[in-house]
């Protein structure tokens, strides 16, 4: 085989437009694009996006091969070594995926079933570690008519979420009759509240957020 030319395929800034359904079934899953991130718009190899995965150099090379296969990623160039030859890969900086190839309802499902289990698991661990002993589910109807349940003690004590002492947590769904300018107030100052703890450097621990508002039509 011989070595690819030294100048990418894929140029940084490039949109690469998905038509077939495994590639975008990939690239619009949230655990499976985390894998292909680091080759996006960037030249990498094997071992240097092990290590910003926290991966092994073996598990990396095969999910590697695999997006390889796929025509997701392209080798851009070989460097000469003792031993094997150093080879490089990138993938385009974004991709496109029309909804005729996958639609955003199938995105959408997928992505949230899978984060929804993870946050089930994470908050039924939570609550068993840091909720001991006599608390259960308390059923009730709001002056609405809207049926809810809160976690309490048999004998009314109620928990508070926000008090310093209790787990960070936060559960409901919740149904809201608005008209539509306040719907739309509601959807601004949610997002105004969001949109500063995301995309940003920090350390800590790591929280799932999620955040739901869409039209109940039934």
């Amino acid at each position: 085989m011989t070595a690819p030319e030294e100048s990418s395929p894929f140029p940084q800034g490039q949109v690469e437009v998905l038509t077939d359904l495994r590639c975008a079934q990939v690239v619009t899953d949230r655990a499976q694009l985390r894998l292909l991130a680091p080759f996006m718009g960037q030249e990498r190899t094997v071992s240097q996006v092990a290590l910003l995965l926290n991966l092994s150099t073996t598990a990396t090379y095969k999910v590697t091969q695999r997006f390889l296969k796929l025509g997701l990623l392209c080798e851009t160039r070989r460097e000469a070594r003792a031993g094997r030859a150093l080879r490089y890969y990138r993938a385009p900086a974004a991709y496109f995926t029309p909804f005729t190839v996958l639609s955003m309802e199938q995105i959408g499902q997928h992505n949230r079933a899978a984060h929804l289990d993870r946050f089930e698991r994470n908050f039924a661990r939570t609550v068993r570690r840091d909720l001991q002993g006599g608390w259960g589910a308390l059923t009730q109807v709001m002056p609405s008519g809207e049926p809810f349940y809160d976690i309490a003690t048999q004998g009314g004590a109620s928990w508070d979420p926000l008090d310093d002492d209790s787990p960070v947590l936060l559960s409901g769904w919740n149904l809201v009759t608005l008209p539509p300018a306040e719907a739309r107030a509601l959807q601004r100052e949610i997002t105004a509240v969001v949109l500063p703890y995301l995309n940003r450097q920090a350390t800590g621990k790591t929280y799932l957020l999620g955040v739901f508002l869409t039209p109940d039509d039934g």
